[in-house]
């Protein structure tokens, strides 16, 4: 799977058309169930997070700090030599 929100959006398609499959038997049904289950949990927690960095986006906008974060990004602290 790749990492962009539309990914997930045809992954989640996918699932919904498979879950249509007249064609499975039921073993390959429940299996095809207990996937699109997990998808979902991952899909959630994903699109959770991508809200959150748009929140976050947002807020930063609204403060007037997005112009300077663009513009100066921080760097993530290093770690002192010899760490890991």
């Amino acid at each position: 799977m790749k990492n962009k929100v539309s990914h997930v959006r045809d992954h989640l398609v996918a699932m919904l058309e498979r879950l249509d499959d007249d064609t499975l038997d039921t073993e390959q049904m429940k299996h095809v169930i207990e996937r699109a289950k997990t998808s979902s949990i991952v899909a959630t927690t994903y699109i959770g997070a991508v809200k959150v960095e748009l929140d976050a986006i947002r807020l930063m906008d609204e403060t007037g700090k997005l112009a300077a974060a663009i513009t100066a990004p921080q760097q993530a602290p290093q770690l002192p030599q010899g760490r890991s």
